[in-house]
């Protein structure tokens, strides 16, 4: 009955109803919208197992001015030899690889990794295998994993692809894996996934032009892993030789420091304070809606004051007031 009197009532002052409507609907909306981002953004945690014990390792160079300097073959190498706090490190960048022999020539996206990136994200291949130490050695046969993707679009989703070659830059390469559908990589999408194949015998130092992924060791922090780091930057510097015609000198007056981060936070970066920002900011748009609402009830009483004083005057009491509303 009293659910019949509202609609009643609302009916009969469509203005009044459609500006209220429209004022919370805009309030309402806008904060859906941004939670719904910064859900998706900040606070679902990463497709990964155990995504807290990801990191990205990079590394500061206050004597060049360089906050991030990225990583390099030189201290990969070291990290995974000597380092106390990583149950892996791998290396990893983005490019492009040209495709031929398909169809149509093309160039598709490629992601060159280490052979421990993947096992290291604790994901499962959906065919073959992932790269093996051999894959990744200098002069073993070349070799390459397909997104799920990439495998539907141009193999058709045929099992038998492994074992296949494919022609990337005009290299020949065996279809090795492919990866599960639920596989994602930061903000990357990458058709192919191919072995860096470093040598260590060739290896110098610089050459920060690759980033560094790796899991911490269970019970470890980000302060302890720093601190390990720190410690195997000096030995990196002493163990591998400059380029001809620099010198390690360089290196240490470049002060080389570890700048680890949560993988979840170096994926976000200075996004989620602007996210908190806007949301702070739409929740005062929110209120500012309902103070609106407010203000148009308190006006529609204002109105009515009158009517409800002579109803007052004869004989209503609060109740028949109330219905009268």
């Amino acid at each position: 009955m009293r659910l019949r009197q509202v609609l009643r009532r609302l009916l009969q002052l469509p203005m009044f109803t459609a500006l209220a409507v429209v004022t919370l609907a805009i309030g309402i909306g806008a904060n859906t919208a941004i939670f719904s981002v910064i859900e998706g953004i900040l606070l679902k945690p990463l497709p990964y197992p155990r995504p807290d014990e990801l990191v990205a390792v990079d590394h500061a160079a206050p004597g060049v001015n360089l906050p991030k300097a990225g990583a390099a073959p030189f201290l990969y190498f070291t990290y995974r030899e000597d380092g106390r706090m990583f149950q892996d490190i791998a290396l990893w960048r983005s490019g492009t690889v040209s495709v031929t022999g398909l169809a149509e020539p093309e160039e598709v996206r490629s992601l060159d990794v280490t052979q421990g990136l993947l096992p290291l994200l604790a994901v499962q291949p959906a065919l073959g295998r992932w790269f093996s130490q051999a894959d990744d050695a200098p002069g073993s046969p070349e070799t390459v994993i397909l997104t799920a993707g990439y495998w539907r679009s141009k193999f058709g989703g045929d099992p038998s692809v492994i074992g296949r070659r494919l022609l990337l830059d005009s290299r020949a390469r065996e279809i090795i894996g492919v990866l599960p559908d639920t596989f994602r990589f930061l903000d990357r999408k990458p058709a192919v996934v191919v072995p860096l194949r470093l040598d260590r015998t060739t290896t110098f130092l610089g050459n920060f032009s690759y980033n560094a992924l790796a899991r911490l060791k269970p019970g470890v922090t980000i302060q302890q892993a720093n601190a390990d780091v720190a410690r195997l930057i000096p030995l990196a510097i002493q163990r591998f030789p400059p380029y001809p015609g620099y010198s390690a000198k360089m290196f240490q007056e470049a002060r080389l420091a570890p700048a680890l981060r949560s993988l979840k936070q170096d994926l976000t970066g200075d996004v989620s304070t602007v996210l908190w920002v806007l949301m702070g900011t739409i929740g005062l748009v929110l209120l500012i809606a309902c103070a609106n609402v407010a203000n148009l009830l308190l006006v529609r009483a204002e109105a009515r004051q009158q009517e409800l004083a002579i109803r007052a005057a004869l004989g209503a009491g609060p109740v028949d007031a109330l219905r009268a509303e």
